[in-house]
């Protein structure tokens, strides 16, 4: 039988990654979206492949594995992805996370000469950095290859945004909540400072104190510095007292930013629920398939949840 058509709303990193997975395994697929490029919540985030403020369950390591292994094989200069060194600080010894620690590729601790004045103690890696303000841009390149058309409009409600035969994937962030009546979806909100990079190569994580996780990344183009999360707050407008502050104590990790200018700022608003939604139901009439709530690790679980997204879709 023909494979019936598929219409993803959404067009931040997972809408992208759903429709490219459906597209790669031979689907009909359409993009709807409210918003597309630096509107949406992806592309404020710094982005590491990291899983803040999501499940800890066995599926959540096999996506995060699976996009690891997707980002890794994807980076390189047109992708905005590379591999960077990140360390972890913090300005007292804190109990090794189990989960956590089975979860993240190889780490050593820090020696002394890592670690910014004050801190004392320190982990390092190599992860993958995902730059948005590239990655984004080459995601939909990469749609408009396969064939896969990104309309950008109102999506007030699932009625009527899709031919009755097309099955519907609900991959819109915190935008999902309203479409599919979900009221476990809350905003966690997030604010970042974009610095002139003067040079540094290495991500920095403030574990503990003020506005912690502190993340200061840079990128090719600039230094995201950012991390508050502020639970239950929609305000998108950039606080400029948080900035000072953010500012601040970034210079404080890396005293090479103390006269570094800020050249842009941002709001981003994570997707929370108590799990991420990823299942199928009948709704309106319509199939649908839910892939949203992933919290802080959108970048992080794009490539694993599409994957599991698009089985989903052709059980239907």
């Amino acid at each position: 039988m023909p494979r019936r058509p598929v219409t993803v709303i959404g067009a931040g990193v997972v809408g992208l990654s759903c429709a490219l997975v459906l597209a790669e395994r031979g689907h009909a697929v359409r993009v709807v979206a409210r918003e597309s490029g630096e509107l949406t919540a992806s592309a404020a985030a710094a982005s590491l492949w990291a899983v803040p403020f999501v499940e800890r369950s066995e599926r959540v390591r096999e996506w995060a594995y699976a996009t690891l292994a997707r980002l890794r094989r994807d980076a390189g200069p047109h992708t905005g992805v590379r591999e960077q060194e990140a360390r972890t600080v913090g300005v007292g010894r804190a109990a090794p996370d189990p989960w956590m620690r089975g979860f993240t590729p190889p780490l050593r601790q820090a020696r002394a000469d890592e670690l910014p004045p004050g801190y004392r103690e320190g982990t390092v890696a190599s992860i993958p950095l995902v730059d948005t303000s590239r990655y984004l841009p080459w995601l939909r390149e990469r749609c408009a290859e396969a064939g896969v058309p990104i309309e950008l409009r109102e999506v007030p409600s699932l009625a009527g945004c899709a031919p009755d035969a097309d099955i519907l994937v609900l991959a819109a962030g915190l935008g999902s909540g309203p479409l599919a009546g979900d009221a476990a979806l809350r905003p966690v909100r997030g604010q970042v400072a974009l610095l002139e990079n003067p040079g540094l190569t290495r991500t920095t994580i403030v574990r503990d104190g003020p506005l912690a996780p502190l993340f200061v990344v840079p990128r090719h183009d600039d230094v995201v510095v950012g991390g508050p999360a502020q639970d239950g707050a929609w305000d998108p407008r950039p606080d400029r007292a948080t900035e000072r502050a953010l500012v601040r104590r970034a210079a404080r990790a890396e005293p090479a930013l103390a006269d570094a200018r800020v050249i842009g700022r941002a709001v981003g608003h994570r997707p929370v629920r108590p799990e991420v939604r990823l299942a199928a139901e009948r709704l309106g009439g319509r199939d649908v398939v839910h892939c949203y709530g992933h919290g802080g690790a959108g970048v992080a679980l794009s490539w694993g949840s599409a994957r599991a997204a698009a089985d989903l879709v052709e059980k239907l």
